[in-house]
């Protein structure tokens, strides 16, 4: 006796999450969308010096998740920028938007150069107390 298997196909909408990280001296924007069946992921961006990685994760319900990973090298050029992260699904395609803020830039030397000046500082303010008040101290 044979079983016969019938399988629903439904479609499922994509979930998409766009995010990025911004580091000093690059710039990692990642654009994930899980659906079924399997989406497509491509980007809109203005510049150069970027490439990108693509990982797929198909899951035991039937989805897929594609996650693409935007590695930009110099990051200060995509600032103010808008990235459009494109989701390719049953032949619709959805932009999701993402604009690069600024944030706290700092330079590790810069950072030691401060550092190392209000030690310094510190250093010479004891130096100068101390001695005012060992002057002090000899004075009848």
């Amino acid at each position: 006796m044979a079983d016969n298997y019938c399988f629903l196909f439904v479609p499922v909408q994509p979930t998409v999450f766009l995010h990025y990280k911004l580091f000093e001296d690059h710039l990692n924007i990642t654009c994930s969308a899980n659906a079924r069946p399997a989406p497509v992921i491509s980007w809109k961006v203005s510049g150069s010096g970027m490439d990108n990685s693509t990982e797929i994760t198909i899951h035991p319900n039937g989805t897929t998740s594609v996650t693409s990973v935007l590695h930009v090298k110099d990051p200060k050029s995509q600032v103010g920028k808008e990235v459009i992260c494109q989701v390719l699904h049953l032949g619709t395609v959805s932009n999701f938007r993402q604009t690069v803020n600024k944030g706290f830039w700092f330079s590790v030397p810069l950072l030691l150069s401060i550092v190392s000046l209000v030690i310094l500082l510190i250093l010479i303010s004891i130096l100068l107390y101390w001695k005012r008040h060992r002057t002090q101290d000899r004075e009848p």
